[in-house]
């Protein structure tokens, strides 16, 4: 898979027609064209690197191998939501709920933080 196949201008005027403009851009004036990642930074196609302090990444970073290679097993198993029954989600919850007060015992599992902003052009 080709991180960067095509020009920043491109991708963005693509993005512009077909994603809703509540789906925004960190600096919409001059927006940043990210490749890849790895560990705790990003690069942009130019190969400038960012340290990423925002995309839910802190706590293992991009690309961390024991995560990359979690995920490759499970997606050989199985890869989808949480609509249908199965004992993975249960025993991570299990799992979860042994680590904190009995008060947080009802889980609801997201893939994203996201950015809950409804300001236009807050970022």
């Amino acid at each position: 898979m080709a991180a960067d196949r095509r020009g920043k201008a491109e991708t963005l005027a693509l993005r512009r027609g077909l994603l809703s403009d509540s789906c925004r851009l960190f600096y919409p004036e001059d927006p940043i064209k990210i490749v890849r990642g790895q560990g705790q930074y990003l690069y942009d196609e130019q190969g400038a690197e960012y340290l990423d302090c925002v995309n839910n990444v802190a706590h293992v970073g991009h690309c961390h191998p024991l995560v990359v290679q979690a995920a490759h097993e499970q997606n050989q198993v199985l890869n989808t939501n949480s609509r249908y029954l199965h004992d993975n989600i249960v025993d991570y919850a299990q799992r979860l709920s042994e680590t904190l007060p009995e008060k947080l015992c009802v889980f609801y599992f997201l893939n994203s933080g996201g950015n809950s902003s409804s300001k236009k052009g807050a970022w």
